[in-house]
């Protein structure tokens, strides 16, 4: 009997034409350490599910699969990804490999599998001769200095919706290809996010931004970290509030936060200049000072930091804490472990001066696999504009791919006619949350691996200096990437590294 890993993350082969397809698969090869080809053939209308070959050297992944001449590449499908799905047709001519945002709500257990089906199928359907080779996997790192060079290499993949934190990182590396239009019109926020210097290099996808939830309508009072402050005075459960201060890229986005929130706008480029400003430091520790609960932080000891998507709403909805900061999706959270009705949303105030800044996943191509004017420019281009436009952005929003009844995911989407449409405008989160952008300017696209660096060493020094109890994790030991990103074996950790670089928790932290 063959070696199939029966472990989740497997490679499911679809065949919807008309004849026999004979397929090739990473790690069922001579060449990848089988001991001969296994040519695995799926018959008219039928799937066949492969897994890694446990006994090869080195890590179990699948990475490619050949069928008919046509060959994936960067699949990276682990034990521990969702599966890999590959929809045959028989008419296809080209291979297009994908990378979409990983990190989206969703129910315990569920790692999107109906998502990516319904990309492919969707856009297979629109492109019959592409095989479109789609990820939703927070197996593959994107949020990495040394890894972002490898999936945009010759050998990489040729789209990623990736955070535009590291936008000008990867145009500095000549890795992506300038944007020469935009399918579908995207709010000014989101445009200057994609810009460096008059130049778009990249299609705007979704938006982010953290915002205070409580059941109080007079939280929609709060204007400023004063504001806030008085508010969660009343709260009467303890700890007043809920979130994840903790992680190498929190520890910026909470900086930069706060001193434009004290100093201006204007004054954004020297928030990532170190050392730390006492008062923004004095700023944050009174906020993260509002989630102790008799002498214990979970905010800032690593306890919501390490759990799954939506801790921090959990804990809010089952009323273990007064309110809850998280991005407007997690309310998708709060809904599912609650509901708390009504609920209140703000934008989370750092300083004296309301200034919203706000983080944005976009979409870039390769620039070795996908030059302008060729194939696979005008697929990727297809792809970014389907992805964009307003059938998919409402199915991936209104939770289409989950059970009937399942909450909204209410993402912030970069599309600007998204929130021209009648259940998005009636829609009671969304009117709260939209008031964020025209005063909203965009989170910073110029980090560098050592600006990174310096600002997570250099802010958690002083944190720590006033609360040695503050595990803020630095990310000292591997300055290129958040130091979770380095653990092959903790997956659950590169996620919430991710969350909580975005001061956002993860979920199912608690049991009631």
């Amino acid at each position: 009997m063959l070696p199939v890993s029966a472990n989740a993350g497997q490679l499911v082969l679809n065949n919807g034409s008309n004849a026999p397809i004979t397929c090739t698969v990473d790690g069922w090869t001579i060449a990848t350490g089988y001991n001969f080809d296994w040519n695995i053939t799926v018959q008219p209308g039928a799937s066949f599910r492969v897994g890694q070959n446990m006994t090869r050297p080195g890590k179990p992944v699948i990475n490619w699969v050949s069928c008919g001449g046509l060959t994936t590449k960067m699949m990276n499908i682990t034990p521990a990804a969702p599966d890999g799905q590959i929809f045959l047709n028989g008419q296809q001519k080209r291979v297009l490999n994908a990378a979409l945002y990983p990190y989206l709500p969703t129910l315990p257990g569920n790692k999107f599998e109906a998502l990516v089906a319904h990309v492919i199928k969707t856009y297979q359907a629109q492109n019959p001769d592409v095989l479109l080779a789609a990820q939703l996997n927070d197996q593959t790192n994107i949020y990495s200095f040394d890894n972002l060079p490898l999936l945009l290499s010759a050998n990489g993949l040729d789209v990623i919706e990736m955070d535009v934190t590291y936008l000008d990182f990867v145009v500095r590396e000549k890795l992506i290809n300038k944007v020469t239009s935009v399918p579908n019109k995207a709010l000014p926020v989101a445009m200057a996010s994609v810009t460096i210097n008059g130049t778009v290099w990249a299609i705007p996808s979704w938006l982010c931004s953290n915002f205070i939830y409580a059941s109080d309508g007079a939280l929609t009072n709060v204007k400023t970290l004063d504001d806030l402050l008085a508010f969660l005075k009343t709260r009467r459960v303890s700890p007043q509030i809920a979130a994840s201060f903790n992680g190498s890229w929190t520890l910026p986005a909470m900086y930069i936060n706060g001193y434009v929130q004290t100093y201006g706008l204007d004054k954004i480029n020297q928030s990532m200049v170190m050392p730390p400003d006492p008062t923004v430091i004095s700023n944050l520790l009174k906020l993260t000072a509002t989630c102790n609960d008799d002498g214990t932080n979970n905010c800032t000891n690593d306890v919501y930091h390490n759990g799954a998507n939506g801790t921090t709403e959990q804990v809010f909805a089952t009323g273990h804490s007064g309110s809850d900061m998280g991005f407007s999706e997690q309310s998708f959270y709060i809904n599912y472990y609650g509901p708390v009705s009504p609920l209140y949303s703000v934008i989370a105030p750092w300083g004296a001066k309301p200034q919203p800044l706000l983080f944005s996943d976009a979409f870039v191509t390769n620039s070795s696999t996908c030059k302008p004017g060729t194939p696979c420019a005008a697929d990727a281009a297809a792809l970014t504009t389907m992805m964009t436009d307003l059938p998919m952005k409402n199915y991936i929003v209104q939770s289409q791919d989950l059970p009937a009844g399942t909450p909204w995911r209410t993402l912030l989407v970069a599309t600007q006619g998204f929130y021209a449409q009648p259940q998005i405008a009636n829609n009671p989160m969304y009117q709260q949350f939209t008031k964020v952008f025209p005063t909203a300017a965009a989170y910073p696209n110029n980090f560098t691996a050592e600006v990174q660096t310096q600002m997570a060493v250099g802010i958690c020094k002083a944190l720590k200096a006033q609360d040695p109890t503050y595990v803020c994790n630095s990310g000292v030991a591997n300055a290129a990437t958040p130091p979770s990103a380095a653990n092959d074996n903790a997956p659950e950790n590169v996620t919430a590294e991710k969350q909580s670089f975005r001061t956002s928790g993860r979920s199912g932290g608690i049991t009631q």
